[in-house]
């Protein structure tokens, strides 16, 4: 008997042990949860319009392009987050054990075929909790407005230029119960350019 109770409180001492390094600041938080991008603009590629050409793009009589109505705006695209906790001795999904913060990211977009970079690298702050076990949607800035009023991007209005991209996104956070920060990492295909209609394909389509 005493020696099945020695075996058993040395059990128990080894799961107290693993506990209590789970919870160390100094311990890495995928430890008890992992966070990832689990989806970017639901899949799909980024199609960035460089100017909104309003609701007519010809005057009715004429061939000539209507600029009176024609705007520039923000691009905001939607993030998937999931927290996904894996630890085999702590229940991260009772209470706010293993909970995550997405403070912020930094993203820079990376044209292919040699193309001049569109917009300049920049960081955006965000506030977005992450409960264990759970997957929650926000919205980023993508492109701001200030891009598309200088080159290349103002260039490229009422013209056929195209310029494809890689967006390398990379987020920073924390889990609730540590200041430890965490960085991962995402990319999206975003294309920008300016599709113009013809007279006749703009009368098609209405």
């Amino acid at each position: 008997m005493s020696r099945k109770v020695n075996v058993a409180a040395f059990a128990l001492a080894l799961v107290l042990v693993a506990v209590i390094l789970s919870c160390s600041e100094d311990s890495n938080y995928d430890q008890r949860t992992v966070v990832f991008v689990s989806s970017v603009n639901s899949g799909s590629p980024f199609l960035c319009d460089v100017l909104h050409q309003g609701d007519s793009i010809y005057y009715t009589d004429t061939d000539s392009l209507k600029t009176i109505d024609d705007y520039v705006s923000e691009d905001y695209i939607t993030v998937a987050f999931t927290n996904q906790p894996y630890s085999s001795i702590v229940d991260p999904t009772n209470g706010s054990l293993g909970d995550f913060l997405v403070t912020g990211y930094d993203l820079e977009f990376i044209p292919y075929g040699g193309a001049e970079v569109p917009v300049d690298p920049f960081s955006g702050s965000i506030s977005v909790l992450v409960p264990s076990g759970e997957t929650v949607e926000a919205a980023i800035l993508l492109v701001p407005f200030s891009a598309k009023t200088v080159d290349p991007l103002v260039s490229m209005m009422y013209t056929n230029g195209e310029i494809m991209t890689r967006a390398h996104i990379t987020f920073h956070g924390h889990e609730v119960q540590t200041d430890v920060e965490v960085d991962f990492e995402t990319n999206i295909s975003v294309n920008f350019a300016d599709p113009l209609l013809t007279k006749t394909q703009e009368n098609q389509g209405n």
